[in-house]
């Protein structure tokens, strides 16, 4: 893609997709808190298949070949973290359990709302389709868990979050292996996202430094996701016991 066809991060017109993505993500999730039981598992359904089609189309679109030039390339598999969010929403939709719906809140709200706000798909048009399924992708990823939040269906707690830690305890060793072979850049290990956290990290720690400290930035997201969850549950047990 050459140059001076894509959007800057906090653009306006970045600003106004995020905006959009926003207003969406409010309206669908008081449309499913309002909605009967039947009519939730239609929509958990609905923003599943969306995901995984819209995954399915881009893998099928990037392996067309046009004369000698080939698309493809290991980077575009479903590996970092919110591509394996695709599976656990998949999963999830069909059978709930702990272990993806903690999943869900512990790595792919965080991820999904950062990959929005610190986009790595900026060199391309927003009219593009890789941007706009990347766009549409990362918001329905962030809608699911925070609509089954609202409606009490999805219930995460800190004495669960051995879960994910175990999950990347094991994953990450072996993207890091991975990416070395692959020549890829799965979880940003290799390489942080341009204009974004990581970057400044990479900027100051150098590279494989930064990696320590997205360890850090992951658990001061996780202290801004669960310590709201614990001070209400905790006033609510105290309104239950002085009743």
């Amino acid at each position: 893609m050459p140059d001076g066809h894509g959007f800057a991060h906090f653009s306006a017109k970045h600003l106004l997709f995020l905006a959009g993505i926003v207003l969406f993500i409010i309206l669908f999730t008081l449309l499913y808190r309002n909605a009967g039981k039947r009519t939730r598992k239609r929509l958990r359904a609905i923003i599943a298949s969306c995901i995984v089609l819209m995954e399915v189309a881009k893998q099928l679109l990037v392996t067309f070949t046009v004369g000698d030039h080939i698309y493809y390339h290991w980077e575009l598999l479903p590996l970092h973290l919110c591509g394996i969010s695709i599976i656990m929403v998949a999963i999830h939709t069909v059978k709930q359990n702990r272990f993806t719906g903690e999943y869900l809140y512990s790595l792919s709200i965080p991820g999904a709302a950062m990959a929005l706000i610190f986009a790595d798909w900026t060199m391309y048009p927003l009219l593009n389709f890789y941007c706009l399924q990347s766009f549409l992708i990362h918001m329905l990823e962030l809608t699911y868990p925070i609509m089954l939040l609202a409606a009490g269906e999805l219930k995460p707690a800190v004495k669960n979050l051995w879960m994910p830690s175990l999950f990347l305890l094991v994953t990450v060793p072996l993207i890091y292996r991975l990416n070395h072979i692959l020549d890829t850049n799965f979880f940003f290990m290799n390489e942080a996202a341009p204009d974004s956290p990581l970057s400044f990290l990479q900027t100051y720690l150098g590279s494989p430094g930064y990696i320590f400290g997205a360890i850090g930035i992951l658990a001061i997201l996780w202290f801004i996701l669960y310590t709201p969850l614990v001070i209400y549950r905790k006033k609510k047990s105290r309104r239950r016991y002085r009743s």
